[in-house]
């Protein structure tokens, strides 16, 4: 069963900054973000409990994945029926 995939708008934030990084550093390069971005939002969509959980996160709810080639997390919850993306966290960044 594949779940439905939310966004939140902080998540689209980061991930539109990330692109418009890496586009101003090389043409093309803010689409192959993108398009590893998306392969990990239908990845985790098709089976969200089978990424680790957040090592800050007490509570062991969120979850987090690497974006391939990036230095960045997709950190996520799920539901019954929903994946809940928070940030898609710049690594280099503290949080």
């Amino acid at each position: 069963m594949a779940y439905t995939l939310v966004v939140n708008e902080e998540a689209q934030d980061d991930a539109l900054e990330a692109y418009l990084y890496y586009e101003d550093r090389l043409a093309g390069l803010g689409e192959r973000f993108l398009k590893e971005l998306t392969l990990r939002y239908q990845l985790i969509t098709e089976n969200p409990q089978h990424y680790s959980y957040l090592h800050e996160d007490k509570e062991k709810t969120l979850r987090r994945v690497k974006i391939k080639h990036f230095p960045f997390l997709v950190v996520y919850d799920f539901t019954e029926t929903e994946v809940i993306v928070y940030t898609v966290h710049n690594c280099y960044k503290k949080p």
